[in-house]
C-alpha cells in the first residue's frame, strides 16, 4: 500500500513518485510511460492518491522501478477546494520532509490517510493540529510534554517552550533557554491533548479560545527552526489565508 508524496518529471514520458507505504516506509520509485497522451495510468499518481504498487527494488540504488499499480482511493472530495487542496500539500511536504527512507512508521501512514478522508468535512486547521503533533509524536520529534527539560521535575499546566532546544520549562530553569516562551495554559492544554489522544479523539476536542491558532504558530516556528529550510506549502498557506 502506498500514497503519493511527491512527482518529479523523467525525460518526456516517465516520473519519480515519492510514496508513502504502510510496510516499507518512504520510497522512491521511477514509473516509465505514463505522462505519454491518452496515457490513463498516469492519473494513479496525482498527490495524495491511495493505491496498491508493485515494484522491483534496486539494491544498489534508492530509486525502484514501480512496474504495476492500483487505485484505492483517489480522495476526490479534498480535490474540490483550494484550501483543502493547499493543506493536503502541507501534510504531504510535511510527512517527505520528516520520514527517512525505508524507515517503516505504520502509524504515519495510517495518519496521513485519516486526514485526507475528513480534510473535506472538517476545519483544516484542526486537522493540521492533529497531523503535526501526532506526526512528531510517531517520529520521536515530540518533546516531552510533562516534565521540565531542565530539571525533570513535573510541569504545571503552563510552561515555558523552547523551540531552539525543542522542550518545556519550567520558570526557575527558563534562564537556560533565551529563547523560552511561556504557553497559557489553554494551549498547553491542547497540546498535551493532541500528543496523548488519538486522531479519532482528537476530532471531537474543541481548544479554548485561540489555543488551535497559537498552536498553529508554535508548530510553524518549532517546524521552521528543526526542518532547516521552509515548507513551500506553507508559505503558500499562509500567502492565501486572507482567501480562505
Amino acid at each position: 500500500e502506498a500514497i503519493v508524496l511527491k512527482t518529479q518529471p523523467l525525460r518526456s514520458s516517465s516520473l519519480i513518485v515519492t510514496f508513502a507505504t504502510r510496510s516499507f516506509g518512504k520510497i522512491k520509485g521511477v514509473v516509465k510511460g505514463v505522462r505519454k497522451e491518452r496515457e490513463v495510468r498516469g492519473a494513479h499518481f496525482e498527490l495524495f492518491s491511495h493505491l496498491e504498487i508493485v515494484y522491483y527494488e534496486k539494491l544498489r540504488s534508492d530509486l525502484h522501478l514501480v512496474s504495476d499499480t492500483a487505485m484505492l482511493h483517489s480522495f476526490d472530495g479534498l480535490r474540490t477546494n483550494l484550501s483543502s487542496i493547499a493543506y493536503a500539500s502541507y501534510f504531504a511536504e510535511l510527512a517527505d520532509r520528516v520520514l527517512e527512507v525505508h524507515d517503516p512508521h505504520e502509524e504515519v501512514f495510517d495518519l496521513l490517510l485519516f486526514c485526507f478522508r475528513y480534510l473535506s468535512s472538517v476545519k483544516p486547521e484542526h486537522i493540521a493540529r492533529i497531523f503535526e503533533l501526532k506526526l512528531l509524536a510517531e517520529t520521536g520529534l515530540l518533546p516531552s510534554l510533562d516534565v521540565c527539560t531542565g530539571c525533570q521535575k513535573p510541569l504545571p499546566e503552563g510552561g515555558f517552550f523552547s523551540v531552539a532546544q525543542g522542550g518545556l520549562f519550567c520558570t526557575a530553569c527558563r534562564h537556560a533557554a533565551p529563547d523560552a516562551q511561556l504557553l497559557p495554559a489553554p494551549l498547553m492544554s491542547a497540546l498535551r491533548y493532541y500528543a496523548c489522544h488519538s486522531p479519532e479523539e482528537s476530532l471531537r476536542y474543541r481548544p479554548q479560545g485561540e489555543a488551535n491558532a497559537g498552536l498553529g504558530r508554535l508548530m510553524d516556528g518549532f517546524m521552521l527552526y528543526h526542518l532547516g529550510n521552509p515548507l513551500k506549502s506553507r508559505r503558500f498557506l499562509a500567502s492565501i489565508q486572507s482567501v480562505l
